[in-house]
């Protein structure tokens, strides 16, 4: 538990600042995050593991969407590119079936989408979103622990996590989209009520798919953590999981509801 409590302070004074700064320190950080979970994507993987050079692939495929895409979402130009490639190596490498190669194409294509909102919302709708999809996220998950704790009695998926509970879910649903719109009120986001409602309780919804998501591909490979980059907590991937697929979801929902 000290290990944890040292590495999530360290953890918040870095990846803070830099988020709130934004411009060159921000880009930089989400450069190494990307080249961090493309790393992470492809380290599980074993029997058989993935050519060195497929290492090169999903890094470029991965920053070169965050950075470049002139988008929102991820350029569904890259995606075609990323795809096509894919196709081509599984002809000459044996070691790429078709799950495997599904699996880094699916992999692949979800971390970089969600990394390129993130990337998206800092610098051109600002801090305000990138708090509001932290606070939906992390507040769910927070308060789904602790609900969990306190009255849980029914597992919700024992096979991918066995120490979540439907209590738990619902008692994170709740009061993390409750805490994001009040944090959207508070801060004057210059959302409509109900887009940040929705916006919120979706968020905070959707943060426990990505949760369990990330964890079902751990559990198809038999192992714990991502990586050990993070002492006590994992890797990029276990840490910024939810993180990840709600700025997808976020990124989905700003397309359809007005803001």
């Amino acid at each position: 538990m000290k290990t944890r409590i040292i590495t999530a302070i360290v953890l918040i004074a870095v990846f803070v600042p830099l988020v709130a700064i934004g411009g060159l320190p921000f880009q930089i950080l989400i450069a190494v995050v990307a080249a961090g979970a493309a790393y992470e994507l492809l380290h599980i993987a074993h029997d058989p593991k993935p050519g060195y050079y497929l290492y090169a692939i999903l890094g470029i495929f991965i920053v070169g969407s965050v950075l470049f895409s002139h988008k929102e979402l991820t350029d569904v130009n890259y995606i075609v590119l990323y795809l096509i490639v894919l196709l081509t190596c599984g002809i000459f490498d044996k070691n790429i079936d078709f799950p495997r190669l599904s699996y880094y194409f699916t992999s692949g294509t979800l971390v970089a989408v969600g990394l390129r909102m993130v990337y998206y919302m800092r610098l051109n709708l600002g801090l305000d979103y990138v708090l509001l999809l932290a606070f939906a996220t992390l507040g769910a998950d927070s308060f789904a622990y602790f609900v969990g704790r306190a009255i849980g009695k029914h597992k919700l998926n024992p096979r991918l996590s066995p120490k979540k509970t439907i209590e738990g879910s619902i008692g994170g649903i709740v009061l993390g989209g409750a805490l994001a719109v009040a944090y959207g009120v508070l801060a004057h986001m210059s959302l409509l009520m109900v887009s940040l409602c929705i916006i919120s309780f979706v968020l905070s919804t959707t943060g426990q798919i990505g949760d369990l998501s990330f964890s079902s591909i751990k559990r198809s490979f038999q192992i714990k953590d991502y990586s050990h980059i993070f002492p006590g907590h994992g890797g990029i991937l276990d840490r910024f999981d939810s993180i990840i697929f709600n700025a997808m979801v976020l990124g989905f929902l700003l397309n359809y509801i007005p803001h």
